[in-house]
């Protein structure tokens, strides 16, 4: 059986001072680094997801800003085609008109031109007729 003596009451004196005494030496300041280590992770894994979020939020955003860029180039660009067209057509409408003028101006000299010509073939065909009816009947016509 157990006896009960003074080292059995010794001996648990002992471990009563070495469990004081060990836990005021190490293994509070062990818990309290485990702790300060447990925090540290916490907190670095709360900023890697704040961080992460953000990222999120700024990839969201310039893809907003990617589109918004796009279509409004698309716009620009469209803008600048229709001025382009309205700009050719214009141009074609004053090419045309230049071009009608130009014809109508020609054909003016033209018929301005045969006529005269007309005119001075009457004359020479007049005279030539005469000149050939002169010479079949060997005198003068007037």
């Amino acid at each position: 059986m157990i006896e009960l003596n003074f080292t059995l009451i010794f001996q648990l004196v002992i471990v009563l001072i070495l469990m004081v005494a060990l836990s005021g030496l190490v293994f509070k300041p062990f818990l309290g680094v485990l702790q300060a280590r447990r925090d540290w992770v916490e907190g670095a894994e709360k900023k890697a997801r704040e961080l992460h979020r953000r990222t999120e939020e700024l990839m969201e955003q310039h893809r907003d800003s990617m589109n918004a860029a796009q279509a409004q180039g698309a716009s620009v660009r469209d803008e600048i085609r229709k001025e382009g067209l309205a700009r050719e057509t214009e141009i074609l409408q004053k090419a045309q008109k230049e071009a009608n003028r130009f014809m109508d101006e020609m054909k003016g000299r033209i018929q301005q031109e045969s006529r005269a010509a007309r005119a001075g073939l009457r004359i020479q065909a007049q005279n030539l007729s005469r000149e050939i009816a002169a010479k079949m009947l060997g005198r003068n016509i007037q």
